[in-house]
């Protein structure tokens, strides 16, 4: 499990496969917000074959859910936990 710090600056890289043409993902983050693309969010979209980076200062300590909102993805196990400590 990731674990990051109240005020660390992450980034997350996030990627999506050129397998499926028609495979959108949703990447959502409980419990803090991130910046992608100049807005401030908690979901980023990410189009086959496609990337996107999101900036992070995590700011609400605990253990949080980092998933995608596509269903068939989350029942598939597209799921993971990530600490954030003071």
């Amino acid at each position: 499990m990731p674990e990051l710090k109240v005020g660390q600056r992450v980034r997350w890289y996030l990627m999506a496969d050129a397998s499926d043409a028609f495979d959108i993902h949703v990447i959502h983050w409980h419990g803090n917000d991130a910046s992608s693309n100049g807005m401030r969010t908690d979901a980023v979209q990410v189009l086959p074959a496609g990337m996107a980076i999101a900036d992070m200062l995590p700011d609400n300590p605990g253990i949080w859910l980092f998933h995608c909102h596509v269903n068939f993805h989350l029942v598939g196990g597209m799921i993971a936990r990530y600490r954030v400590t003071r």
